[in-house]
């Protein structure tokens, strides 16, 4: 039973990463991404120290009012890079947004 139990939790958890939204940030800068904020229009997500070549992912709320991701990245160089992309809607499942920071320090964004 308690095997039972474990599995159905390992699958309830999996499952709601699957369907909850989500931002992931990849560094492909060359460098150490000391900051990245990404704004929604219901939360703020915070990512701090991002290797190069390294990924993170942040799952947030459904409950959003329309509109876009706004990102503000810091660079270990110093430089900062800001913008926008993208766009979020209320109750929007199995949604990721990917920034990708280039080594020319441009953000690529995928939904």
């Amino acid at each position: 039973m308690l095997a039972f139990s474990v599995l159905c939790l390992f699958i309830g958890y999996h499952a709601y990463l699957f369907i909850m939204p989500s931002v992931k940030v990849i560094n492909q800068s060359g460098q150490l991404l000391t900051r990245v904020e990404v704004s929604l229009p219901s939360n703020n997500l915070v990512f701090d120290n991002i290797g190069p070549s390294q990924s993170a992912r942040i799952h947030h709320s459904t409950e959003q009012a329309d509109g876009d991701y706004a990102y503000r990245i810091r660079l270990s160089s110093g430089k900062h890079i800001n913008g926008r992309c993208g766009y979020v809607t209320h109750d929007q499942y199995m949604k990721v947004l990917k920034l990708t920071v280039n080594r020319d320090a441009k953000v690529k964004c995928v939904e």
